[in-house]
């Protein structure tokens, strides 16, 4: 006799079939054995032991079944878009995916302060004004701000502008642009034909021409006791000296190309030109070029260089939109055959996309100890300072004016206070009285190095205590595009902490997902002038389980006995079905049980010998143990109506309701 197959037997539950395998190759009918002691059980899989720690960070460690993933230091900057990664960079557990209005470099570093996150401090209008040139620098804490043909100085933090003539014998010339070196202040001006570069002497508060050689001076820049000049007229950098000596072209440039960066690189100088080269000038024997590094594809729109990095940015057109892809590039100095240019090339940040309409090339570049900053207009509403915090290499946005979005044209500190001219608005100060009223930052989606779904229950944060109406608020998004929309509406509140984050778990609710896209919100109160602290935050999740384990008694001996019906001995009709099975012992199948109806996709894990159990009362049962590990199989659903089943056409809208479409 055959083993009984779906093919052969029509009707398998009436001749007591309950169960049946298939490979793909063997078809097979079963009957189970189940009695005391030998039970059908579907039991979901035991969580695997935690193999990895994604919680990074050693405070974030816990006794805890489940996961956790936690961030105490936000020093390593934005754009990691996930949390976990096969191949994590050196400060990857200290890095997130984006933030505003949150200061996360300024207790970072080796300043002996505890880390944590605060708002950063808002920004104001010091000195309002619509020219479209206002260059901005400071020397010895001191202001200065072109104007026109004036200088405004400040020594007061902006408080008080006091008008200086750098050139009152050619009011027809303007301040194109200014420099400090040695203290004093070096204004270039011109009326776009002749102009000179002006020296301002602090000490004796006095103007003179640093060279009396006229030309049409439209830039300006210092570098190893150079001073240089950019000749409007026929794009020629300068080597501008003290006197009446004609200055000397150090490199000229082609037509509609001009200078846009100088900086003191060690072993040489560097400056860039919109036409995307970067030239290495080095004194030898005189000012020579000894080297030029090109950006393909790019326009350069400035650079610097600090601790060896050389930082470069540029931007990109779009033709559809007219915009600017703007991106910031780090690089090193090399040297070979007496020859300097950058290498290691490596973006460090893009703005911008397909759909920028506005100018997103990074402009302005300054430098502090610690830190690179650079405006950036972002949208047709905010211009946006951003930095780099050299420890870490990290980015993020910093202070920013949200009543325009215009081009920065100076970024300088005095004071320990940051300042920044904007084109046609004037200059913004940092408030350090205030903080912004909100600001965010989003973590990197968080998924444990699986895609299977979790179960997220719980959220701690640490804060310190808030006063004033402050709060800390956290949220949560299952979609990972909400990683780019701050906004959207999928966040979700898992709390609003407005007396002190203890660090005691908020639980969360039916949350499961692969993915999790924690948000934080601070706000500073109703007077803008505390800012709460955010210590660290951590999510905890357990593993959703997928794989089901089925355990199976199946009959295997040579008595078959049917519903309603005599048994029957036929004999070797067992061992033939036992070896069916055993044959598909680590093979990938689909069990499919009747009562209750499941079907399992996965593979045979175990088959046992088949065992004789010899019972006082009724027949000798010879069987074996079946296991299967996969996953159920949701049974999909087809339209239901009247012309097929008593369903939803019947008793809903085919039968009794609206027949014809609409």
């Amino acid at each position: 006799m055959p083993v009984p197959t779906s093919s052969s037997v029509a009707r398998p539950l009436a001749w007591g079939y309950e169960a049946a395998i298939n490979d793909g190759v063997t078809d097979l009918l079963l009957r189970m054995a189940v009695a005391p002691g030998r039970e059908f059980s579907i039991t979901t899989a035991p969580l695997a032991a935690q193999q990895i720690n994604t919680a990074q960070v050693p405070e974030e460690f816990r006794a805890e079944f489940g996961q956790s993933y936690g961030r105490s230091d936000f020093s390593g900057g934005q754009g990691l878009d996930q949390a976990h990664q096969r191949n994590n960079r050196t400060n990857d557990f200290r890095r997130f995916f984006d933030s505003k209005g949150v200061n996360v470099f300024k207790y970072a570093g080796e300043k002996g302060d505890q880390y944590k996150l605060e708002l950063l401090h808002d920004t104001t209008l010091v000195r309002s004004d619509n020219a479209t040139n206002q260059v901005l620098v400071s020397g010895n804490n001191t202001l200065y701000v072109g104007d026109g043909n004036k200088v405004h100085q400040s020594v007061d933090n902006g408080a008080n502008f006091t008008e200086l003539t750098p050139d009152s014998s050619n009011a027809s010339r303007t301040v194109r642009d200014m420099v400090i070196y040695g203290g004093d202040l070096y204004v270039a001006m011109s009326d776009g034909t002749d102009g000179t570069i002006r020296k301002y002497d602090v000490s004796t508060t006095t103007w003179s021409d640093f060279n009396t050689n006229s030309k049409n001076y439209t830039g300006v820049f210092t570098a190893k006791d150079f001073i240089f000049g950019v000749d409007g007229t026929t794009g020629n950098l300068l080597n501008v000296s003290a006197g009446s000596g004609a200055p000397a072209v150090v490199k000229d440039l082609p037509d509609n190309t001009s200078w846009v960066g100088l900086t003191d690189a060690g072993a040489v100088i560097l400056a860039a030109a919109s036409n995307g080269y970067v030239y290495s000038i080095k004194d030898d024997s005189g000012l020579t070029i000894k080297g030029q590094t090109f950006f393909e594809g790019e326009e350069l729109t400035g650079l610097i260089e600090s601790n060896g990095i050389i930082f470069v940015g540029s931007k990109q057109k779009n033709q559809q939109t007219n915009g600017f892809i703007g991106r910031l590039y780090m690089s090193e100095l090399s040297v070979s055959d007496n020859l300097y240019v950058l290498t290691n090339k490596q973006v460090m940040k893009e703005w911008g996309d397909e759909n920028t309409t506005v100018d997103m090339g990074p402009v302005s570049f300054f430098k502090t100890r610690e830190q690179i900053f650079m405006g950036v207009i972002e949208d047709a509403n905010e211009t946006h300072l951003w930095s780099v915090f050299l420890p870490t290499l990290g980015m993020a946005r910093d202070i920013y004016y949200a009543s325009a979005s215009k081009d920065v044209q100076g970024i300088c500190v005095a004071n320990d206070i940051l300042f920044f001219s904007l084109k046609d608005i004037g200059v913004v100060k940092e408030d350090t009285s205030k903080f912004v009223s909100e600001g965010y930052v989003i973590l990197p989606a968080a998924d444990f190095y699986t895609a299977s779904a979790k179960q997220w229950i719980g959220s701690r944060v640490y804060t310190n205590a808030m006063v004033g109406g402050s709060e800390v608020q956290t949220l949560f998004s299952t979609e990972l595009e909400d990683l780019t929309n701050p906004s959207s509406s999928d966040f979700t509140t898992i709390e609003n902490v407005q007396v002190a984050g203890d660090g005691d778990e908020e639980p969360m609710v039916n949350v499961v997902s692969r993915w999790l896209v924690p948000k934080l919100v601070i706000r500073s109160g109703s007077t803008n002038t505390y800012s709460p602290y955010v210590y660290s935050y951590s999510l905890r999740a357990f593993p959703e389980p997928e794989d089901v384990i089925v355990k199976i008694p199946i009959n295997v001996s040579d008595r078959i006995e049917r519903p309603g019906k005599t048994a029957k001995n036929i004999p070797g009709i067992g061992k033939k079905i036992f070896d069916q099975i055993q044959r598909l012992e680590g093979k990938s199948i689909t069990l499919e049980v009747f009562k209750p109806e499941e079907t399992i996709r996965g593979i045979v894990e175990n088959v046992t010998l088949p065992v004789s159990e010899i019972s006082k009362q009724g027949s000798t049962m010879i069987f074996c143990f079946l296991t299967v590990r996969g996953q159920i199989q949701i049974s999909g659903t087809t339209d239901v109506t009247s012309l097929g089943s008593l369903g939803v056409g019947t008793l809903g809208i085919y039968q009794f309701g609206t027949w014809y479409n609409i």
